[in-house]
């Protein structure tokens, strides 16, 4: 009995035995997925983070790009040394903050990068753009105003 005993324990002893090592590969299993979502978890924060802030920057952009048009006038209107000086490195922070203007006069009309705003009855090729109403810009090769402009439209 003694013996048969023993035999029943070692069984029992490795039938629990086997049980915890699978209870043990649940929860490494477990662990592995949780971290691999926690990973993708905090890339996508991170994505985001980014987004976030790449938008707010247009925005800030935006405005500035606004405030340098307004400029841009005045130096038409005053000729003044000051305020080129101060227009010139205006435009120098915003290309170097990945800011382009769009070339519209002359172009083919695309409607990536133009919003035509009327058309005009021109001797030349249509789809042209023969006027550039409000100057179109782009940051980092993105279109975040578009140049509005009047298309050429043949007979």
């Amino acid at each position: 009995m003694n013996q048969e005993r023993k035999k029943t324990s070692k069984k029992t002893l490795r039938e629990r035995i086997a049980e915890l090592e699978r209870e043990i590969e649940e929860k490494k299993d477990k662990m592995t997925r949780l971290l691999a979502d926690f990973d993708n978890y905090r890339k996508r924060m991170e994505k985001e983070i980014k987004e976030i802030g790449k938008r707010e920057k247009e925005k800030l952009i935006l405005k500035f790009i606004d405030i340098y048009e307004n400029m841009k006038m005045a130096c038409n209107e005053i000729s003044h040394k000051g305020l080129n000086m101060v227009m010139n490195q205006f435009k120098k922070i915003l290309n170097e903050e990945g800011v382009e203007e769009i070339n519209a006069v002359g172009e083919k009309f695309d409607h990536n990068l133009h919003h035509a705003v009327a058309t005009r009855k021109s001797e030349g090729e249509d789809g042209i753009i023969i006027e550039e109403i409000k100057k179109g810009y782009m940051l980092n090769g993105r279109v975040i105003r578009p140049s509005y402009v009047i298309v050429a439209k043949g007979d």
